[in-house]
């Protein structure tokens, strides 16, 4: 049922806090959808188009965030500059007349 793997996943995220591992919630409820979904003891009980797309989307978040990573710090760092050089109210070397 949904709620077996609802607390099959709330169980995996408080162990692993508890013991200070790093875990992604998406990826226990990933888990924990397939395992209760392997406990009906049919392969066909768990829905394998939203696990690829799950796994898919894991695969491309990485280099989609490291690309936009970039462009937004060479947009900052190479962009337009908006600090107008410093104002001289005179030109001290100039005579005044």
């Amino acid at each position: 049922s949904p709620t077996a793997g609802a607390g099959a996943a709330a169980l995996s995220v408080l162990t692993a806090s508890f013991l200070a591992l790093p875990v992604s919630t998406t990826q226990c409820i990933v888990g924990a959808t397939i395992g209760v979904g392997l406990c009906n003891g049919s392969l066909k009980a768990i829905n394998w188009r939203m696990v690829g797309w799950s796994m898919f989307s894991w695969v491309l978040t990485l280099p989609v965030a490291g690309v936009l990573a970039g462009l937004i710090y060479a947009l900052l760092t190479r962009g337009p500059n908006f600090v107008s050089p410093p104002y001289t109210p005179y030109n001290a070397t100039a005579p005044a007349f």
